[in-house]
């Protein structure tokens, strides 16, 4: 068996309804979270508008349900920092990398499983010193790597949110919630990778599957509440959040 390879989590994805997105688009609440930048991206493969709420290191996604998908409702994009290391995700995939572009500046390289999952998409990334010298060079920040705090740096200056991101309650997404059918259960449970850095809880589906609800580190003690955004919940608990999908 191949040995696991250390993945971190970049970001996740969730599509709820159209009233839902627009119930998260204009949430004060949202708003103080994190840097939030909605936004049409369109690649040469895909095109699709979200709603981003930037973090430290992570950040979530909130998918515009007559976008493209990903080939699931929710799912979850790993990465790798070290340079090259796209490479060891290929060989324990038996898989090729691609280089997805954003415009015409490459982005990043991907590479996917073989064997798909039907409610939860996932895949790899790493990100190539080409798209810091060609996305915003003169924003933060000045002398990029190709960690997830360089390019969530850079999102947040290109809209204009560095302070927000700097400022906002969101620290970074620190635990996710999985329902998987039984085949998904299946598929999952032989990706060759080691997660660092988020615990990850999965279980067999009764019901709904993908991301049922995520965990998020807050800077400060923000008291406690409960926000009903849409179909969603997002509850307030002192340090830490819980927002379920």
């Amino acid at each position: 068996m191949t040995a696991p390879v250390p993945v971190l989590l970049n970001h996740f994805y969730v599509t709820p309804d159209a009233a839902t997105f627009e119930a998260v688009a204009r949430s004060p609440l949202v708003q103080e979270l994190a840097a939030l930048e909605k936004r049409t991206t369109v690649r040469k493969d895909a095109t699709y508008t979200g709603l981003y709420l930037y973090a430290q290191s992570t950040y979530l996604e909130v998918l515009h349900p007559d976008s493209d998908s990903f080939g699931a409702p929710s799912g979850i994009a790993w990465a790798v920092e070290e340079p090259g290391g796209i490479r060891r995700i290929c060989h324990a995939f038996d898989a090729d990398a691609r280089t997805v572009t954003r415009g015409e500046v490459p982005w990043f390289r991907l590479c996917a499983p073989a064997q798909e999952m039907n409610a939860l998409a996932d895949w790899v990334m790493e990100y190539v010193p080409e798209f810091f010298a060609g996305f915003h060079p003169d924003q933060p920040p000045a002398h990029p790597g190709i960690t997830r705090a360089d390019a969530l740096s850079r999102y947040a200056a290109s809209c204009g949110k560095q302070r927000q991101r700097a400022e906002g309650l969101l620290a970074d997404v620190i635990a996710l919630e999985l329902a998987l059918d039984p085949e998904d259960l299946r598929i999952w449970n032989t990706r060759p990778l080691r997660i660092e850095g988020l615990d990850v809880q999965v279980r067999p589906a009764a019901g709904r599957t993908g991301v049922l609800s995520a965990r998020l580190a807050l800077r400060r003690d923000a008291g406690q509440s409960v926000h009903q955004l849409g179909t969603t919940t997002l509850t307030l608990d002192g340090r830490q959040a819980v927002w379920r999908f």
